[in-house]
C-alpha cells in the first residue's frame, strides 16, 4: 500500500525573486571582479546589489507577495551578495598581507554576516515594528566595507594598515550581531507624507551622490553604522537622568518631613 504524503507547496512570486536574483549576480560579479583584482568593480557590484536588496522587499509587500520563500531566497541571496563576496573583498584587498590572521577576520565578517541573516529569518515573522532591526544590517555593514574600498581602491600590502582594517572588521562584524537597535531608513520615505525634513534628506542624498560620491557613501555608511552605538549610549543616558530625577524627588519629601 503507497502513502502519498501531501506537502504543500511554496508560492514564488515572479517580481520579487526577479529583484533577489538580480542582487544574487551582482553578488557573483563581486565575486569574479575581486579573483581578477578589480576592486572598484567589487565594491560598486555590492552596492548595487544592496540596492536590489532594498527593492525586492518594497515590491514584495507593495504587492502583496511576500512568502516564506521569497524570504529565505532573499538570505541566500545575502549571504553570497554580501557576506561572502564583501569577506573576499576585504581580505585580497586589504588583509591579504596579513597572512592567516587577515584570512582569520575575513572569515569573521563572513560568519557574523551569516549569523546576523540567521538570526533575521527567526524573528521577521514575529516582529512587529518594521521601523527598527536588531543589529547592523548586512547589507549596510556591506555597504561599509565597499565604501572603504571605493574611497581607496589601490589594494594595501601595509601591514599595519592591514592591522586597522582588522579593527574595523572586528567592530562592524560585532555590530552586526550585536543587539543594538538600528534604525530603518526605508520607512522614513514609505507611507510618510513629504514634508520639508525628508525633501531635504532626499535631495542631500541626491546631491552627494552626484557630486562627492565617494565622500557620501563613506559619510554615510559610517554614520549608519555608528547609529545603533550613539541610540544606545542617548538611550542610557536618558535612563539615567530619569532614574536621578525620579531619586530626587522621592527624597525631597523625605528631607521636608524631617525638617
Amino acid at each position: 500500500m503507497k502513502v502519498k504524503i501531501k506537502q504543500k507547496v511554496p508560492r514564488i512570486y515572479f517580481l520579487p525573486s526577479l529583484f533577489t536574483l538580480t542582487n544574487l549576480f551582482f553578488g557573483f560579479l563581486s565575486l569574479t571582479s575581486t579573483f581578477y583584482g578589480k576592486y572598484r568593480w567589487a565594491a560598486l557590484w555590492i552596492i548595487l546589489a544592496a540596492c536590489l536588496d532594498g527593492l525586492d522587499g518594497l515590491v514584495a509587500r507593495a504587492t502583496k507577495s511576500t512568502s516564506d520563500f521569497g524570504i529565505q531566497l532573499d538570505s541566500l541571496a545575502d549571504a553570497v551578495s554580501f557576506a561572502t563576496s564583501t569577506a573576499l573583498l576585504i581580505y585580497f584587498w586589504g588583509l591579504k598581507t596579513a597572512g592567516h590572521a587577515g584570512a582569520f577576520f575575513s572569515f569573521l565578517f563572513m560568519a557574523a554576516g551569516l549569523l546576523r541573516l540567521a538570526r533575521y529569518n527567526i524573528k521577521t515573522k514575529s516582529q512587529s515594528d518594521r521601523r527598527y532591526y536588531q543589529g547592523l544590517t548586512v547589507p549596510s555593514a556591506a555597504i561599509f566595507i565597499a565604501s572603504l574600498v571605493i574611497f581607496h581602491p589601490a589594494p594595501n600590502y601595509d601591514r599595519w594598515t592591514a592591522v586597522y582594517l582588522a579593527g574595523l572588521v572586528l567592530i562592524i562584524s560585532l555590530l552586526m550581531v550585536s543587539t543594538l537597535r538600528y534604525r530603518n531608513f526605508v520607512t522614513l520615505f514609505i507611507n510618510h507624507p513629504i514634508d520639508i525634513k525628508s525633501t531635504l534628506l532626499l535631495a542631500v542624498i541626491i546631491a552627494g551622490l552626484i557630486f562627492k560620491p565617494r565622500y557620501f557613501l563613506l559619510v554615510f555608511s559610517t554614520v549608519n553604522a555608528l547609529c545603533g552605538p550613539f541610540d544606545f549610549l542617548i538611550s542610557f543616558l536618558k535612563k539615567k537622568i530619569f532614574h536621578k530625577k525620579s531619586h530626587d524627588n522621592l527624597t525631597l519629601p523625605i528631607s521636608n518631613l524631617k525638617n
